[in-house]
């Protein structure tokens, strides 16, 4: 038996640490790369001149038909999502029946504070993952050809300034629906008058709401637009180089073929993962601007005086 070598056999024990820092790593990397591209739009955004968005019309045009598309797509289902909120929480309130004459703080400020933006954002997720990424893995696919300068910055740097914009706009419409809708419900099932419900909404409102939902419409947008078009990169430059087949089995000059017959991995990989993201934010947000620090003290309480 001297002629045959004899393989170790390896390790059982460590297979799980490798499948650990195997996730480890690509989460870590996958997150540097989403980062990456995030600051390069932003710095794009911010100095828009030297994008290079010629295939498209320019900066401005692409901003303003990304946007056009987001609101269009996103304000009816936004609003449908917050027609059920702004009845629940008027109806959570008459069913409580302890604090009914504060039922438009609990619609309106609650609507504000937390569940309006959360719940627009968790809804402009799966809206940007199922359009974005088609349309950036195509526009990727055109541009790299030939072009090893290729700027995946002026390519996302529109559509993460047209998503943060929308996403706030978004938010506003639906704390605007999901509280027309408890006003009227309160209405009719609790006989509420309209200065009531209205004048203690206002009275628990405080200015770090209204900041609040801005803020956290811009970086729910972002980031979740950063997401779906990293993938969308990724995908356009996974199947750049796959030419279509001709007849005769000729390649066709000048045609590119789909890599993949479906986008549902990667959609649905950016809708998972842009959902986890806006629930992080909401929840840091929540965490350090409401709960950690003192000054910042519930609703129920009046605000601290100077």
């Amino acid at each position: 038996m001297s002629g045959m070598t004899r393989e170790h056999p390896r390790s059982v024990w460590l297979a799980p640490f490798e499948v650990v820092g195997r996730l480890t790593l690509g989460a870590l990397g996958y997150s540097g790369a989403v980062a990456l591209l995030l600051l390069d739009a932003a710095r794009r955004s911010l100095w828009p001149f030297g994008a290079d968005n010629r295939l498209e019309g320019g900066f401005s045009r692409v901003l303003f038909h990304q946007l056009a598309w987001m609101l269009a797509m996103g304000m009816p289902l936004v609003g449908m999502v917050h027609i059920a909120m702004g009845s629940f929480l008027s109806l959570q309130a008459y069913y409580g029946s302890t604090f009914v004459d504060g039922t438009g703080a609990v619609v309106g400020v609650g609507l504000l504070r937390n569940l309006g933006g959360l719940m627009a954002g968790l809804t402009f997720a799966g809206i940007l993952a199922a359009r974005m990424i088609p349309e950036v893995k195509s526009l990727t696919a055109q541009w790299s050809q030939g072009n090893p300068e290729f700027d995946q910055g002026s390519l996302a740097a529109p559509r993460v300034l047209a998503a943060a914009l929308a996403c706030v706009l978004l938010s506003l419409w639906g704390v605007a629906v999901g509280t027309v809708v408890g006003w009227q419900a309160s209405q009719s099932m609790m006989g509420l008058s309209t200065e009531t419900f209205f004048l203690m909404m206002a009275r628990m409102m405080w200015y770090r709401d209204v900041v609040g939902i801005v803020l956290k419409g811009v970086l729910f947008g972002a980031v979740s637009a950063a997401i779906c078009c990293h993938e969308g990169l990724v995908q356009g430059f996974m199947g750049s180089g796959e030419r279509e087949i001709g007849p005769a089995g000729a390649p066709a000059a000048g045609r590119f073929r789909d890599p993949t017959p479906t986008l549902a991995t990667p959609v649905f990989r950016a809708a998972c993962l842009s959902l986890a993201a806006v629930l992080v934010l909401n929840s840091s947000w929540f965490m350090l601007m409401y709960h950690a620090v003192p000054f910042y003290g519930p609703t129920l309480l009046p605000p601290p005086g100077p």
